[in-house]
């Protein structure tokens, strides 16, 4: 927190020195080419839009389960969702993807990777679209031989509180390739003050992005606690199906049946619960009909409990011993 304190009383009158810092450490950590530090996921989803030559009509890949700001975001550009179901273990974009998007003619693919977990990569090659990955929770995560962030021709990263790491508002936009990077480059030159993080931001950014391995290492820890807890239940948390590893960026329980008296079992042993697809395309209204019904199915069954790098001893061995003894 030295780098926020000392940004709150510097006397510089120059912005963007600490955007500056940031950036050089998203690239040594990160392993991006480029990167541009944007004041929120919105802009930076416009952004990538722009980069990637998008006009009024054309139609991208959206999942139902994937942030209600990112439908908003096409709307007012006046792009076509083509709306992809969700795999009902994993809450990725399911298989029947690949069908819905060569019969749509999307021309880009918005990958949201729900609670850190990542698709399979070999059903992105087979789709063949370019790829703006949003790794907001997934940094870390790994499948098969790709890591998050090295899935698409973009990797969107939201710095909001709900993220792997936060500058409390906030977002990156991140090319690997040299290629794609000057590409990005020139698309972000026209970018006015008022859409780049702002420094104080990065203040924080770059003070969390410090500690992102051992806010891994203590959400893994936490995760493998709960899922012993839960085995006990005989319920179903969201995994990855792929092979590799989650960010594990949160504990998703996928019920049956009776959510309310649940969560009510939790809030009375003094374990907050949400909804874990709150927030959604899906649960917004967006998405038509019965289109995604493995989207909206777990947007009504899934809920999140607390998992996060700060929960100290005494509270993760309260909610293991609630998951073990769900009603």
């Amino acid at each position: 927190m030295d780098s926020v304190l000392n940004c709150m009383v510097s006397d510089n009158l120059a912005p963007g020195e600490y955007v500056d810092r940031f950036l050089k450490v998203v690239k040594e950590r990160l392993g991006y080419d480029y990167s541009v530090a944007l004041r929120n996921p919105i802009v930076a989803l416009n952004l990538a839009f722009e980069a990637l030559g998008l006009a009024p009509g054309d139609s991208v890949g959206l999942s139902a389960l994937s942030s209600a700001w990112a439908f908003k975001c096409l709307d007012a550009r006046g792009l076509k969702p083509i709306w992809l179901d969700a795999d009902i273990g994993s809450g990725c974009i399911d298989a029947s993807s690949v069908e819905r998007l060569a019969g749509g003619g999307a021309k880009v693919l918005y990958l949201a990777e729900p609670w850190g977990i990542l698709p399979d990569p070999a059903m992105l090659l087979e789709i063949g679209l370019p790829v703006i990955e949003d790794v907001t929770t997934s940094l870390g995560a790994v499948s098969g031989e790709s890591k998050a962030g090295s899935l698409g021709i973009f990797s969107l990263m939201g710095l909001e509180h709900a993220a792997s790491f936060t500058a409390g508002g906030g977002a990156l936009l991140s090319a690997s390739s040299k290629r794609d990077a000057q590409v990005l480059r020139n698309a972000s030159e026209h970018l006015v003050p008022e859409e780049l993080l702002a420094d104080m931001n990065a203040a924080l950014a770059f003070s969390q992005l410090k500690d992102l391995e051992k806010f891994l290492e203590k959400r893994k820890g936490l995760h493998e606690l709960y899922s012993q807890s839960l085995a006990r239940s005989r319920k179903r948390a969201l995994s990855q199906s792929a092979e590799g590893e989650s960010a594990y960026f949160g504990y998703v329980v996928v019920l049956e049946s009776g959510v309310k008296d649940v969560r009510a079992y939790a809030r009375k042993k003094g374990v907050q619960t949400v909804m874990a697809f709150d927030g959604t395309c899906i649960t917004a209204g967006f998405v038509p009909g019965d289109l995604c019904q493995h989207a909206a199915s777990l947007a009504n069954r899934a809920v999140a409990f607390p998992l996060h790098p700060r929960i100290g001893a005494s509270v993760a061995q309260k909610v293991a011993k609630v998951l073990a003894t769900l009603p």
